[in-house]
């Protein structure tokens, strides 16, 4: 009975993701990407893709630059978001609608960052997807805010813009954005608790699957990151993000004063053989940037799992937007990059190829 229902809530969508999710790039493709020769090259290798129709449609050129590239990739994520979320309905598109606040919460941690050091605004904008031009025109405004106080006070939701409010003095304190990180991840994950209270435990559990996953290992990468630059205690506390799901590990990172602790305290986690590989990764090349790709790598893969496993259920959908949103921040990394004759090298360590 309850498969049934399951498949005809899903079924349609599902029968939607399976169709979409073949457009995917390939390793091959990010391989052959990547060793473009020039930004022509990199654009004739990306036209025969699935996204070589998507530049035809919406290029005013047969050669976009980077950054009209960019917007003709927003204009693709929103269309396909659109169309996935017609086929919704009820409490499952209210979901999908809150569930996409991630990927602009993760933008705008982005240009926060960016915005706090002084990038400007291309290399900024790199990072950031927006989902509708709507959107991208709001990350332009961000960028254009030239200090984090005034940006903070052009975010158009309030209750962020309070979060935000609320922890900066931190930031001033300590001088780094990883406080007002942890308020826009702790505000996207507030809403993802409220939206998941209309589904059974067993469907909450996939997606609080993936939850746990990300705060747990970006906790543990901000405890690394602490404790080899010696900040003081006070400022790791106000860099983790709390999560009633890893509470237990959180405050454990309270305490420790080596990277090895934090390895330690990790490997106590159903996360112990990963914390084997991010110790053994880390004595090799002490660079905490291929950690931090290590795990958001390792969180891709666990996103990927959901659209293997039995299809009718909120996982699935989770899976091909988190997905989805991987490949656009890849191609718009790696078309400046080229743009910017970085070595492909380089450029691998910004993207996370699934």
């Amino acid at each position: 009975m309850m498969a049934s229902k399951s498949a005809n809530e899903y079924g349609f969508v599902n029968a939607r993701i399976r169709g979409m999710k073949s457009r995917f790039l390939t390793v091959g493709n990010y391989e052959s990407l990547l060793s473009s020769g020039s930004y022509e090259d990199f654009i004739k290798i990306l036209s025969g893709t699935y996204y070589g129709q998507v530049i035809s449609r919406d290029s005013s050129t047969s050669r976009p630059g980077p950054e009209e590239l960019a917007l003709i990739l927003s204009h693709d994520f929103a269309n396909v978001s659109t169309n996935l979320s017609r086929t919704l309905t009820g409490k499952v598109r209210d979901f999908t609608n809150t569930y996409l606040e991630m990927f602009m919460a993760e933008s705008v941690k982005s240009i926060i960052r960016g915005v706090h050091v002084g990038l400007d605004k291309d290399e900024i904008l790199r990072f950031a997807v927006p989902q509708t031009p709507e959107q991208a025109m709001l990350f332009e405004t961000l960028v254009d805010a030239g200090s984090v106080s005034k940006l903070i006070d052009l975010i158009p939701q309030w209750d962020l813009r309070v979060a935000l409010l609320t922890k900066f003095p931190s930031y001033e304190e300590f001088n780094s954005t990883a406080p007002l990180e942890v308020a826009i991840e702790e505000w996207y994950l507030k809403n993802v608790l409220e939206a998941l209270k209309e589904f059974s435990a067993d469907e909450a559990k996939r997606v609080l699957d993936i939850l746990e996953s990300r705060v747990i290992l970006r906790n543990a990468l901000t405890a690394l990151r602490a404790v080899i630059l010696q900040l003081e205690s006070r400022a790791l506390e106000q860099s983790l993000i709390r999560f009633a799901k890893a509470r237990e590990f959180t405050d454990s990172l309270k305490t420790v004063n080596t990277w090895r602790d934090v390895i330690n305290r990790l490997d106590t986690t159903r996360f112990g053989q990963f914390a084997g590989r991010i110790a053994r990764l880390y004595e090799e090349t002490e660079d905490l940037s291929d950690v931090e790709l290590a795990i958001e790598d390792y969180i891709a893969q666990r996103v990927k799992q959901q659209l293997t496993a039995y299809p009718f259920h909120l996982g699935t959908i989770i899976g091909f937007f988190s997905l989805k949103y991987y490949e656009v921040r890849n191609i718009r990394s790696i078309a400046v990059g080229v743009e910017r004759g970085q070595s492909a090298e380089n450029i691998r360590k910004m993207i996370i190829i699934w």
